[in-house]
């Protein structure tokens, strides 16, 4: 097995700052990559064959020493993944055969690389949710491997039920771990279809599906309360409230659809628009209550029918993501202030209108047309996880029964 270990070659010049390179030992074969890094002969601690920082070093001095160990850590992780690649092989190779690996552009030393460069490729064809998803799960990868790369043959069952437990031991609940197996499970997947040697079925041991949660519904009472409350004094409140029955009046529409409505979407009182999750084109009449709410609005600068993206410009996507965590927040702060059981969220809407229209017996076929679901099972899914009533009152009967006094004969 070849060896790796970080040297520092002082300048021929008195008080010019050194360089810092690998040297590659195998089968008596030296060979060295050098770094862009140099750094002065007090930076440098021989006997750790490390990077230090003298006392008395200015802030900017010490960041930059702080990025080139980080950078440092980064080289020596993928140079020890190629060789863990080349010994896994089990082939005859030289330590040029490691150099001219690590030199080659784009080289795929393992997942870790291979994420960030299915990241950038999302990036690039405009997959933005599934570049976000990668990175999460890369980031919570890095932070178990310590922010080194591993070698493929390194990704056993072994490996993943680690990185799962890690994940337990962080207090993540088992549809977090699962996002996350799930999301590395996709990049090894890609992996193999680009013909890497990935190990197979290392995912037999963690958990990989999706615990039901309980989805929260409030009654039409609530949703009134919600909509005749006084937030004169509290605008920030106010507008939250205002995109909450919004999404009620349109049956539930979600956020995201609510938020690139164009201005345009809106013709002879109709709103036309493809639902971003789904790409299922829906129309909803605007009932005068809703032409109302959305005067309410004002016209705005842009093209967006709500003041939600407030610019125009390739930043929509982030102005999106913080207006749905601040409207969130207020929509939190208002249940509280309302004194409500269930934890307001704009999802709530969307729940709210489904379960009021089952439970005025609102057919099936066209409660799932109208919230945009792809088949009528998605809708009883969906229904059966709002509404408990049913099961509640056989509960409360049967203890009613139990309670009953037995007649005399």
């Amino acid at each position: 097995m070849a060896t790796v270990k970080l040297k520092y070659r002082p300048s021929s010049v008195k008080g010019k700052v050194g360089t810092l390179f690998y040297q590659i030992i195998h089968t008596r074969q030296v060979r060295q990559i050098y770094t862009e890094f140099h750094i002065g002969d007090a930076e440098w601690d021989d006997e750790e064959s490390s990077v230090v920082v003298p006392s008395g070093t200015d802030v900017e001095r010490r960041r930059y020493l702080s990025s080139v160990t980080e950078s440092l850590k980064e080289w020596h992780s993928k140079l020890s993944a190629i060789i863990s690649q080349f010994d896994h092989c089990g082939k005859p190779y030289t330590a040029d055969d490691v150099v001219a690996t690590y030199n080659t552009p784009l080289f795929i030393s393992g997942p870790v690389s291979f994420t960030r460069k299915l990241i950038e490729d999302m990036k690039k064809i405009g997959k933005k949710a599934a570049a976000k998803r990668f990175s999460a799960m890369l980031n919570s990868l890095l932070r178990y491997t310590g922010g080194q790369e591993v070698a493929w043959a390194d990704v056993t069952s072994t490996f993943v039920l680690g990185y799962e437990e890690s994940l337990i031991k962080r207090g993540l609940c088992r549809n977090s771990t699962s996002f996350y197996m799930r999301n590395l499970r996709a990049v090894l997947n890609r992996a193999a279809e680009q013909d890497f040697e990935v190990p197979r079925n290392p995912f037999r041991h963690v958990y990989m599906g999706i615990d039901k949660t309980k989805k929260r519904a409030v009654t039409l009472d609530v949703v009134r309360m919600i909509r005749d409350v006084d937030l004169s004094g509290y605008p920030s409140l106010d507008f939250a409230r205002k995109v909450f029955m919004f999404a009620f009046y349109t049956r539930g529409m979600s956020f995201v659809d609510i938020a690139f409505l164009r201005k345009s979407d809106l013709q002879n009182g109709v709103i036309t628009y493809y639902r971003r999750k789904t790409r299922q084109q829906l129309t909803v009449r605007i009932e005068p209550e809703t032409k109302k709410l959305i005067e309410s609005f004002g016209t705005g600068k842009t093209t967006f029918l709500l003041p939600i993206i407030t610019e125009e410009g390739s930043d929509a996507d982030r102005q999106y993501e913080n207006a749905y965590y601040r409207i969130n927040r207020n929509l939190q702060k208002l249940g509280k202030m309302l004194e409500l059981d269930t934890k307001l969220t704009l999802y709530v809407a969307r729940h709210a209108w489904a379960s009021i229209a089952h439970a005025n017996h609102v057919a099936l076929s066209t409660i799932s047309k109208a919230m945009g679901h792809d088949s009528e099972k998605t809708t009883v899914i969906y229904l059966q996880s709002l509404d408990t009533s049913s099961v509640d009152e056989a509960n409360s009967d049967i203890i009613k029964m139990m309670n009953r006094k037995k007649k005399k004969r």
